[in-house]
């Protein structure tokens, strides 16, 4: 009897879709934005609707995290990967169209739903495709390639689309772009094996405690008090659920022998501690608001950044080809972090190409290391398991990067805070409107309004209606400084447990 055909088969076809699955995830982040305004002013929605729809479909697309792996493993990675890209697309269809928030809102969210099956499909086919070590290596590099190399086109694309034409052309981008994944899946990867029926409800449990988790962490950096405690209802009931679930189902879909691994335990933890916080992130804020850089600027002057970060994608594939996973996730990972370090001397005058220097090298490491950490987890499943580790990293690098947000929130975001009122008192400005002026600038408030809002305003105060005044500067780089630190330290943590999870391994083998 002749074997049936493998996606191994045919390494670049395979490729070939994996890379558009992984698109679709990233296009929508990375364009959203950009059209965001212009369809406030289409459409007619406050700000904090528009913040919340951008956050939709990350935290919507965590509640089925644990089913995208499950179904993956259990009913084929083409079907799946096809299902999930067209979910995308009917999504972004949705939004195209929209004639009002509601359906916007929707739209986003099977976007984030489609997105998410589809990038975790996708994860687990890379990682049962390419099983030979050079090219298992060359291929994990390449996947973490895509991420940048989407950000040197598409953000250029979606804002000028949207300033030149209309907003609802990037959409319709979108619809395009998931159209063809699921086209390409369904035509260059073989028929999927016979599907066998899986165990859905602790797995959609196990992503709503998920949703829970992040959503409240999103809550608490643009929400109230009330979002949060919703939040926190949603994962308490959840848990309690899930708990009973996995008691009561005799064999439940929801596969934790990972993180009940002390190896994988110790390897999904610095997956969260490095998601927690990225220097990029604070690059293209102190540009904005420190140099005065716009939004399509930005996109243009950040091409070298991702340009590089396209570069380390593949140079870590070449690590690990020639110094192992573990030992190139941890070398890239320290190398990531000591860079960040290079902020510190920075102050007010350091020049804008400086800071893009320093994060195009930063970008070329943290890109390196991101290939070795995934294949790292990926490494790490059970026989027949890659679907559910690749939920787990999906999981973990989500839940890091939403409790990033509350990190901001208190340690950059609080530094710049209090550094503008230490400025302000100094000029004396007395130290409750001092507190109130840089409160009302955190929180996005332009600087000269808010300096003018006073009838009378303090001494020192009006000096924020300069072009450049050296309060906000100096604050703005003072909780850039901040961010490096954190950066450093939080990879630094991320580096030891990685080189612990395959100490206690290594440990394991030899009893």
């Amino acid at each position: 009897m002749p074997r049936a055909p493998s996606p191994a088969d045919h390494p670049i076809r395979t490729f070939v879709v994996i890379a558009l699955a992984v698109t679709i995830v990233v296009i929508g982040m990375s364009t959203f934005e950009y059209m965001l305004t212009a369809m406030q002013a289409d459409l007619g929605f406050a700000i904090d609707a528009g913040n919340a729809v951008a956050l939709l479909p990350e935290i919507g697309g965590l509640a089925l995290v644990f089913v995208a792996g499950t179904l993956g493993d259990h009913l084929g990675r083409r079907r799946m990967i096809a299902a999930g890209a067209l979910v995308f697309a009917a999504g972004a269809v949705l939004v195209t169209v929209a004639p009002g928030l509601p359906m916007v809102t929707i739209g986003r969210a099977l976007e984030g739903a489609g997105g998410m099956v589809a990038g975790i499909v996708a994860l687990a086919l890379l990682s049962d495709t390419y099983v030979q070590p050079r090219q298992r290596s060359v291929a994990f590099g390449a996947n973490a390639a895509i991420v940048p190399a989407v950000f040197i086109f598409a953000p250029i694309a979606g804002a000028w689309i949207t300033e030149q034409v209309s907003w609802r052309l990037v959409g319709a981008g979108w619809v395009v772009t998931g159209i063809v994944a699921a086209a390409a899946a369904l035509v260059l990867l073989p028929p999927d094996p016979p599907a066998s029926r899986p165990e859905v409800v602790t797995p959609l449990l196990g992503g709503i405690v998920l949703t829970g988790i992040a959503g409240g962490c999103m809550a608490a950096v643009v929400a109230g008090h009330s979002m949060v405690l919703v939040f926190a209802a949603i994962t308490v009931a959840a848990s309690i659920a899930l708990v009973i679930a996995m008691r009561l189902i005799r064999s439940p879909g929801l596969d934790l022998r990972i993180p009940r691994s002390p190896s994988g335990a110790a390897t999904l933890a610095a997956l969260f501690i490095a998601n927690a916080v990225n220097l990029l992130f604070f690059t293209t804020l102190l540009l904005q608001f420190r140099f005065d850089v716009g939004v399509l600027a930005l996109a243009l002057v950040m091409i070298p950044v991702q340009v590089l970060g396209v570069a380390g994608g593949f140079a870590g594939g070449a690590l690990m080809s020639r110094f192992g996973v573990v030992p190139a996730a941890v070398a890239t990972t320290l190398a990531a972090g000591a860079t960040a370090l290079l902020v510190l001397p920075f102050d007010n005058g350091t020049a804008a190409w400086v800071v893009l220097g320093v994060a195009a090298l930063y970008s070329l490491l943290d890109a390196a290391s991101s290939g070795p950490m995934t294949a790292r987890v990926m490494d790490l499943a059970a026989p027949g398991g890659d679907g559910a580790a690749a939920a787990h990293r999906e999981a973990w690098s989500s839940i890091g990067a939403a409790a990033g947000g509350i990190v901001a929130g208190i340690l950059i975001f609080g530094t710049f805070q209090s550094a503008l009122a230490q400025n302000l008192e100094e000029r004396g400005v007395p130290p409750a409107a001092a507190a109130q002026v840089a409160a009302d600038v955190r929180d996005a408030g332009v600087v000269a309004e808010v300096a003018r809002g006073y009838d009378r305003p303090p001494p020192g105060v009006l000096a924020l209606t300069l072009d450049d005044p050296p309060d906000v500067a100096d604050s703005h780089v003072d909780a850039f400084r901040a961010a490096g630190i954190a950066t450093a330290l939080s990879y630094a943590v991320a580096a030891a447990l990685l080189a612990a999870s395959a100490m206690h391994r290594r440990r394991r083998r030899g009893t």
